[in-house]
């Protein structure tokens, strides 16, 4: 069998030639001397062996290019990014087992295939142009796009190319690419914290904020109604409230319920809660919802009996509902349709993550209670999506920018998160998940016991630091037919109890003041006298007061809320004297 190997190649060309020189005829040849023919056959055998020493050279060499060569394509092959040599018309001329790899093929299919074929369609613009750049510009260039898989999977990829010249001089493109599908999902993550991140930074703002309004602006309203009350009774008896008089009393009722919609918003107005059915819930509000909606649009409902049971409050849950309707007619506007409002359970993994509000909530358990409002209305463009739980943003004309922010602060007080998914043109759909209850849920009358009406008579204590409020209140109290006494925060209230402890018969005394707050007096005033009726007052709501802990004092007999009216006054009043030892 023939040996193929370089040097046995060699050796049989050299024989060759030797036999034809041999066959040859000698021309004038003198014939050589004994000592000539052994120099010349020491010359011969010298030459040999150098022959022979410089094809061991040459093996070695070629044995070592040979190993640098294959070294060279694993470097090549297994690189951490792919290449491709490309032509003038995008054909792909050679690849790395790389390349193959991230487009899901063998590396044979590859060849001779353009390589926009694997690159979406909607990015072919970008590669088109990083090409044409190559080829005219001669410089490098790179892009982001995204590509796709044999298989259908897309990964998003960097592409760097240089010009270059193949073995014939034909002008080609070296690529290379990279997967950067982890580090886009990075930045998104990290986007996405950042805006969360803000969102949260947004609420922090809006809660001092919320906090100033519930103390200040609440306290002013006070003084407003109570004068606007006063003046209101002065008028002569048979005389009916002037038209200004009545008018700026409904403006600041609407105010003071502007400031507890803020609170609202902010999660910051903690109710009572208890096991409900969902369904029952919301089919408790249906006949007033359906009463104010427009005459061309239907309410169609999907409310099974019995519903997912929730540990809320029902009259929020109906406010939440009684929102999302009203958003979701007036996206309708004067066109004809139906708004479908749907009550489910769900597995908390089928709730989506995109447009997801609060954007830091995280649903909990295996599941969820769905409480669910679609309209084929005028829908949200994505730059709106964002800004639409925000206090006061409205894409409606006769949008208030309320009523989706009072929805998010509810249902954010109860754990709960809400999703939305629209589009332009088509409509919106507003899901709002609530934590399922295990609680049995308990269906029993709702009957108040009639609070009795108190006489006014006797001594109050007024403790409150705002000197206007002070007075405005304290004639009020007067016209009640109450002695008052008053006191600016609560060392002064200490000293005034202390002085007329037997004349006192009620007090009612603020949260927020400088010195000893609210609850500080109460304990004071309790150790001087255990049975003593007191009444705290505040900007924020009963159950954002009460929620604090507080087991060295008793509760207050009664709370009421700033901004409040007379009738409001008389009631906390006659509350605090039937619940307390009443002192005459």
């Amino acid at each position: 069998m023939p040996n193929n190997d370089p040097a046995s190649r060699l050796r049989q060309r050299a024989e060759v030639r030797a036999r034809e020189n041999a066959a040859q005829p000698p021309q004038d040849q003198e014939a050589l001397s004994f000592e000539e023919t052994r120099r010349m056959l020491h010359e011969l055998q010298v030459h040999q062996i150098e022959l022979e020493l410089q094809n061991v050279e040459l093996r070695e060499a070629q044995a070592a290019l040979e190993a640098s060569r294959a070294r060279y394509f694993d470097l090549y092959d297994l690189a951490p990014v792919g290449y491709c040599t490309l032509s003038e018309k995008g054909l792909i001329l050679e690849a790395n087992l790389t390349a193959a790899t991230l487009l899901g093929v063998v590396r044979g299919i590859l060849i001779k295939h353009v390589l926009s074929q694997f690159i979406i369609e909607e990015h072919h613009h970008l590669y088109f142009r990083l090409r044409k750049q190559i080829f005219e510009a001669g410089t490098p260039q790179a892009c982001e796009l995204r590509m796709v898989k044999q298989d259908g999977t897309t990964f998003w990829a960097h592409l760097k190319a240089a010009a270059a010249r193949n073995d014939d001089g034909a002008p080609v493109c070296r690529v290379v690419i990279n997967d950067i599908t982890a580090h886009k999902r990075a930045e998104a993550e990290k986007e996405s914290l950042e805006a969360q991140s803000r969102q949260l930074q947004k609420c922090e703002s809006l809660g001092r904020m919320a906090g100033a309004i519930a103390h200040h602006f609440n306290n002013q309203l006070l003084a407003v109604m109570m004068n606007l009350e006063m003046a209101m009774n002065d008028l002569p008896q048979k005389a009916a409230p002037g038209g200004n008089l009545t008018e700026a009393m409904q403006a600041a009722r609407k105010a003071a319920e502007v400031s507890g919609l803020m609170l609202i918003y902010l999660g910051q107005t903690v109710a009572k809660r208890e096991p409900l059915d969902l369904s029952e819930a919301c089919e408790g509000c249906l006949s007033l919802l359906r009463a104010a909606m427009p005459k061309s649009v239907v309410l169609d409902t999907d409310l099974p009996r019995p519903g997912p049971a929730i540990n809320a409050n029902a009259n929020q849950i109906q406010q939440v509902l009684t929102n999302l309707v009203t958003n979701a007619w007036e996206a309708m506007g004067e066109a004809q349709g139906a708004i479908r409002l749907t009550v489910k359970r769900v597995s908390t993994e089928d709730i989506p993550v995109a447009h997801c509000f609060p954007t830091d909530w995280k649903p909990h358990g295996c599941a969820c209670a769905c409480l669910e409002v679609a309209d084929a209305g005028c829908g949200i463009g994505a730059k709106d999506i964002e800004k639409l739980f925000d206090p006061f943003f409205s894409s409606k004309f006769i949008g208030r920018g309320m009523g989706l922010p009072v929805v998010l602060g509810i249902v954010r007080a109860h754990d709960g998160g809400v999703t939305m998914a629209s589009e332009p043109g088509r409509g919106s759909v507003f899901r709002v998940f609530l934590p399922v209850s295990e609680q049995a849920v308990l269906r029993k009358p709702n009957h108040d016991a009639p609070v009795p009406r108190f006489r006014g008579e006797g001594t109050m204590l007024l403790v409150e630091d705002e000197m206007p409020l002070r007075q405005v209140v304290a004639r009020t109290l007067l016209n009640l037919g109450f002695t008052v006494l008053a006191a600016k925060d609560g060392v002064e209230a200490l000293e005034v109890f202390r002085e007329h402890r037997d004349e006192i018969r009620c007090v009612l005394c603020d949260l927020s003041m400088p010195r000893m707050n609210g609850w500080e007096t109460l304990r004071a005033l309790r150790e001087l006298s255990p049975g003593l009726p007191v009444i705290l007052s505040s900007g924020y709501n009963e159950a954002q007061v009460m929620a604090g802990q507080h087991p060295e004092c008793e509760p207050p007999q009664a709370f009421l809320r700033k901004p409040y009216e007379t009738e409001k006054l008389i009631n906390a009043l006659s509350q605090a004297m039937a619940r307390g030892k009443g002192r005459t």
